[in-house]
């Protein structure tokens, strides 16, 4: 179904994008253009016939495969859902053109000419309206952008088959007017390539997500092979800039070797227009779950020259050699006794200091290492990890995952050397991705000595061990957190939320304003009671008094007074919060007697405080730290991918 729509919209895009390159061509050198006025109408009412057929393919791939497509449910499609009216509004942007077409030939007038061209643009950016920019999830510039690179995009490449047959047609034109037409077209062209590299950022930016998704999704290696193309085009348009630009003034104008240079270039521009075609409706890369990553490395900085090599190691020597051949690149070019050499040389050289730094910043990737986790990374998610945790992994890695359990001083790999398991709260941590966790929970680890992990474990749970191993990593910087603020660097895990109104059901979704979550068990007496139920009831005053969101995880007869929005889950919360609730020199325990995380706008972990004494300034503290906090911008942040 996939690529009968995207052939479908192919044949919808290129008649439509052939009549703008004719209808524009003749203006350029100031015709008449009656030549191509049959051309222009057939392919305009061609273009608004086929609409109906993307109507069929598009509902054919939305509703039921069980379900037959009849006139009723046709109509129930067209005007019911958002992508049915956004077909219907393209239609009659179609069939305008298409009528303004087929009246030129009846009547002539420049008024009609250029009415007809600007409607034939509206006709080519509407084509992505029925594709991914009708998602309404997209911000409007993202939105704006595929509109502005489908037309600019099209009538590049409308105008190119324009010149292509403009040139082998124009057999009784003097080489002077054609010269003329080549040169007013490539600034045309200029302009509208321009356009769609600045807007196909854009675009990218919110559909592909990442660098690694260009070659880790479908959607990504078609964009990598469209961008392929893509230079391709440059090249050919370098050609024919050159021969203007070399063309001594009074030489003829050689019409056919432009022509058949354009035709080469319209040729991988159809290939671009295909490509477009068919990733405008398949699932974007930012939205692929199945990642699949093709290579045995990967560049990254934090997992090489991050963790500070020492001198001299491989990376040392590479990364020289990277810089001193970009030395040599940029004398070889500077330097008068090899400029004719240059053009040769210096993308030589260039290409080699790039394969050298590129080695230098390499590092072990598996087809996993760029996998999205199936499970979000919630409170919840991070205790199953941590049962899981406990019940297989605590014999090599310890209890707290520090690489010192019971059997972790026997462990040797297949040829009889010492292995010491890893520590899991070491910052070496961060320079994995999770897929490379996962992979290794999978398949084993790097070592031998790591069994797989997959007959335990389902997906799932090796996922929630994976969030619960990213909250363990954090041990070593969050036992410092203190009443300061701190960096945005710790998420703050989602948690369900109690909401009889059904209107804020997770944590998550407080976001915007600074919230304040307090632990506590109120299970002590005496003294030791009035103390904490005072101390909880001051957080919650403060809270109030800085109209930040209150969330309380507490255990035992706390004071009603002192509670505010309560998790789903509590004794999961406590549990995955109790992991970062660490401090110096301080036995571990899953359970928080009283502890308030100062959650800023963004979701990230900032500030706690260990009480709110009558005079101990906390209160006062705490509002400073959070005034400051609702002052800053939001910083979005994806809890799919941590």
């Amino acid at each position: 179904m996939y690529l009968s729509l995207a052939f479908i919209r192919f044949l919808e895009s290129l008649p439509s994008a052939l009549a703008v390159g004719l209808l524009l061509m003749p203006r350029l050198v100031g015709e008449d253009g009656a030549r191509f006025k049959i051309p222009v109408a057939a392919a305009a009412v061609f273009r608004a016939l086929l609409g109906f057929a993307l109507l069929y393919l598009i509902a054919r791939a939305i509703v039921p495969a069980e379900r037959p497509i009849d006139a009723n449910l046709l109509w129930e499609f067209t005007f019911g859902t958002s992508v049915g009216k956004a077909w219907v509004f393209t239609q009659l942007v179609a069939f305008a053109f298409a009528g303004l077409a087929v009246a030129r030939l009846f009547v002539t007038s420049s008024l009609l000419d250029r009415v007809t061209l600007w409607t034939g643009v509206g006709v080519l950016a509407v084509v992505s309206v029925t594709g991914h920019a009708i998602d309404d999830g997209l911000p409007i510039w993202t939105q704006a952008s595929f509109l502005l690179h489908t037309a600019a995009g099209l009538t590049w490449l409308g105008g190119l088959l324009g010149l292509v047959w403009w040139m082998f047609t124009a057999h009784k034109k003097p080489p002077e007017v054609a010269a003329q037409l080549a040169e007013r077209w490539s600034m045309v062209a200029k302009i509208a390539v321009g356009l769609v590299a600045v807007t196909g950022v854009a675009m990218a930016y919110e559909n592909v997500g990442s660098v690694p998704n260009m070659l880790a999704t479908p959607y990504g290696r078609l964009l990598t092979l469209k961008l392929v193309l893509l230079c391709a085009v440059l090249l050919c348009a370098l050609a024919i800039a050159r021969y203007m630009h070399r063309r001594p003034a009074g030489d003829g104008f050689n019409v056919d070797w432009v022509g058949k240079v354009g035709s080469l270039e319209a040729f991988f521009g159809l290939g671009l227009l295909a490509i477009a075609g068919y990733i405008a409706v398949i699932t974007p890369a930012s939205h692929e779950t199945n990642i699949y990553w093709p290579l045995p490395f990967r560049l990254s900085y934090i997992a090489t020259w991050g963790q500070k090599p020492t001198f001299p190691a491989p990376i040392w020597w590479w990364g020289i050699a990277g810089a001193v051949l970009t030395v040599v690149a940029a004398m070889i070019w500077w330097t008068p006794a090899t400029r004719e050499k240059r053009l040769y040389a210096t993308p030589a050289a260039t290409i080699a200091a790039l394969f050298c730094l590129a080695v230098s910043f390499s590092t072990e990737a598996y087809e996993d290492t760029y996998n999205d986790p199936t499970q979000d990374f919630t409170a919840e998610s991070v205790a199953r990890g941590m049962a899981a945790f406990q019940e297989n992994c605590v014999g090599c890695h310890g209890a707290m995952g520090e690489g010192n359990g019971p059997m972790s001083k026997d462990l040797k790999n297949a040829q009889g050397l010492k292995i010491e398991p890893a520590d899991l709260t070491a910052p070496h941590v961060g320079t994995h991705t999770i897929g490379d966790i996962f992979h290794w929970l999978t398949f084993g680890g790097q070592s031998g000595v790591m069994p797989s992990f997959s007959h335990v474990l389902d997906v799932d749970d090796r996922w929630d061990m994976i969030n619960y191993l990213l909250m363990l990593s954090s041990t070593n910087r969050s036992r410092f957190i203190a009443p300061q603020a701190m960096i945005q660097w710790l998420i703050a895990p989602d948690f369900a939320l109690v909401d009889p109104k059904e209107e804020v059901t997770t944590f998550f979704k407080l976001r915007g304003k600074p919230a304040l979550l307090s632990f506590a068990r109120c299970t002590a007496a005496g003294e030791e009671k009035k103390e904490l139920d005072a101390s909880l009831l001051k957080a919650a005053e403060a809270a109030k008094a800085a109209g930040v969101s209150h969330v309380t995880v507490y255990t035992g007869d706390c004071p009603q007074a002192a509670k505010g929005r309560e998790a789903l889950h509590p004794a999961a919360v406590e549990k995955a919060y109790s992991i970062i609730n660490r401090f110096p020199n301080v036995p571990y325990t899953s359970e928080i007697g009283q502890a308030h995380f100062l959650i800023d706008r963004s979701g990230y972990v900032r500030a706690r405080f260990k009480q709110f004494g009558e005079d101990d300034g906390s209160a006062t503290q705490f509002a400073a730290q959070a005034g400051m906090m609702a002052q800053e911008p939001i910083v979005e942040i994806n809890l799919h991918s941590h």
